[in-house]
């Protein structure tokens, strides 16, 4: 997607508009389609929907929703048994194909079942079928902020000239509702029979005209809450093995988007694999921000390993390729481990200085909070009372019901107090 972001006001409702459809993936999703066609369904001329393994009612549930709001539905569905080609054994064989990268073994777990291994090929089933302007594409336990937006959204594609935006993607959510990460995901696409996902897994959209993508930020915002049924049975490991496999398939001739997500993965259980991922896309990597990214994830890699004066580095070369916020948290959550109290606390306001310029790809207020803690604590070592009890203070008032937190705040607020 585009490297710039435009921020937009929220269109006002339109009567004139191009027309919709829904396009989803969808895996037992009986029990949060209800609130799925609630939220975007007053919006849409059609449901394209794909059916993936389920083994509940998702069909007659998806059936009764539409028909309720007269939404057009067609469906198709995804097996193993139906698309083979599709479908791998999770068995140590398959991660054994091809050759390795640098002596890596991946040693499972296994569960020895099908695994879905072209998430793409399975998303561009139907993808086409669908007859509106444009598609919306979400998944089933996906909520939308702000679903009235959609109109406007559309209407202002067709008055840019554009084939494709991204939004704010909010996943990863804490128990409070508050999420732990957040990045840009294609969201609207226009009905073009160029334009197609591809990808084995952390599928993208291809096909897309130069100048005709944007990332907009502030309207269609989407919260990923995994509530689904479907998201309950998800295979251990699921991502880094469709990726780790497909990397071996094509020996390792993998794009560099591709290295750092599989860097991601592996960085627990291969972390050498991961190293070499990552000095493989620092070194080939156009786009500073994910180049800045590797050597965040390098940083990560080393902090693991407890290898904190690496890391600090690390995340210091980070910064140096993009201003990024989660690369400035990083550095302040190693620098207190390092017990460097004032570094810490620079590092902290160098990420909230970089808030200010686009974030496309690593994100998180859960991150920012875990920080502003370590901040707090860092303050209160130099003598910065009343500045520690009001960060933690702060943070308390958006992460209820964590004990710890309350004590690091009373303890701050009675240390200010008693000193002040």
């Amino acid at each position: 997607m585009a490297d710039d972001v435009i921020e937009l006001a929220r269109p006002e409702n339109v009567d004139k508009r191009p027309t919709l459809g829904l396009h989803l993936l969808v895996k037992n999703g009986r029990s949060v389609i209800p609130r799925l066609v609630n939220c975007v369904g007053p919006y849409l001329d059609e449901v394209v929907a794909v059916l993936n393994d389920c083994s509940d009612d998702t069909l007659e549930v998806l059936v009764a929703e539409c028909g309720q709001r007269g939404i057009g539905l067609k469906l198709f569905e995804v097996t193993s048994k139906h698309n083979p080609d599709l479908y791998a054994d999770d068995v140590p064989g398959t991660y054994e194909v091809g050759d390795s990268l640098c002596d890596e073994v991946y040693l499972g777990p296994f569960t020895g079942d099908k695994m879905l291994v072209e998430w793409a090929a399975a998303r561009n089933v139907g993808w086409h079928a669908g007859t509106t302007d444009f598609r919306l594409h979400l998944d089933v336990d996906d909520v939308v902020d702000d679903p009235h937006c959609l109109p406007g959204l559309c209407q202002l594609m067709d008055q840019k000239g554009l084939d494709a935006v991204a939004t704010r993607y909010h996943y990863a959510h804490t128990g409070t509702g508050v999420s732990r990460a957040d990045a840009f995901r294609e969201r609207i696409a226009r009905n073009l029979s160029e334009i197609t996902w591809h990808g084995s897994i952390h599928e993208s959209l291809r096909g897309i005209g130069p100048g005709r993508a944007a990332a907009i930020d502030g309207n269609l915002v989407v919260r990923d809450l995994r509530d689904s049924d479907g998201t309950g049975i998800r295979m251990p490991h699921r991502n880094l093995k469709v990726l780790y496999r497909a990397a071996r398939l094509r020996d390792w001739q993998i794009t560099t988007r591709e290295m750092v997500y599989l860097a991601a993965e592996a960085k627990a259980v291969m972390p050498k694999l991961s190293e070499r991922l990552l000095e493989m896309c620092l070194a080939t990597s156009r786009w500073d921000e994910e180049r800045a990214w590797a050597a965040a994830l390098m940083g990560e890699v080393s902090e693991v390993a407890g290898e904190y004066r690496l890391a600090s580095g690390w995340y210091e070369r980070s910064l140096e390729i993009h201003p990024g916020v989660m690369s400035a948290l990083r550095l302040s959550r190693v620098r207190f481990h390092l017990q460097d109290w004032e570094g810490c606390v620079k590092a902290y306001e160098r990420a909230m200085a970089n808030k200010g310029k686009p974030q496309l790809l690593d994100g998180g207020l859960v991150y920012e909070d875990a920080t502003r803690v370590l901040v707090a604590s860092a303050l209160r070592r130099l003598g910065r009372l009343d500045e520690a009890a009001q960060l933690a203070s702060d943070v308390q008032g958006r992460h209820r019901d964590s004990p710890a937190l309350d004590k690091l705040t009373e303890k701050l607020r009675k240390d200010a107090d008693r000193l002040g």
